[in-house]
């Protein structure tokens, strides 16, 4: 299974521009990315943001640029990852991914999105 896929089959449900994903242990990308403490890579979280914003913008979306990120804790294996995607003024987007309910803020990421054609 492709990480994209993966990353559909972790979608729960989304609340106004929330997107709720639970992340079980199994999720491909914890295997290879620190076998002892297990994280969920960057650009895992990016496939995670483009998932939320084709499902906000109802379009095939993938990210091209990344303007600002700032990892701030660990995303970790049973863990409800909460986005909270805002289109601003310049087009871009500012992504704001937290565990789950709470106010824990675990990144901020400026990211551009463009329709994937493909």
């Amino acid at each position: 299974m492709s990480v994209e896929e993966a990353v559909k089959v972790c979608y729960r449900t989304s609340e106004g521009n929330n997107f709720f994903y639970d992340l079980k242990a199994d999720f491909p990308a914890f295997k290879g990315h620190f076998e002892a403490a297990p994280v969920l890579p960057a650009v895992c979280q990016m496939s995670f943001c483009a998932d939320a914003a084709r499902r906000l913008l109802n379009k095939n979306m993938e990210v091209t640029a990344v303007k600002r990120a700032k990892f701030i804790g660990p995303v970790l294996p049973n863990m409800t990852l909460r986005i909270n995607l805002t289109q601003r003024e310049d087009g871009l987007f500012l992504a704001e991914l937290f565990q789950g309910d709470s106010l824990k803020k675990l990144s901020r990421l400026i990211l551009q999105f463009t329709e994937r054609t493909v």
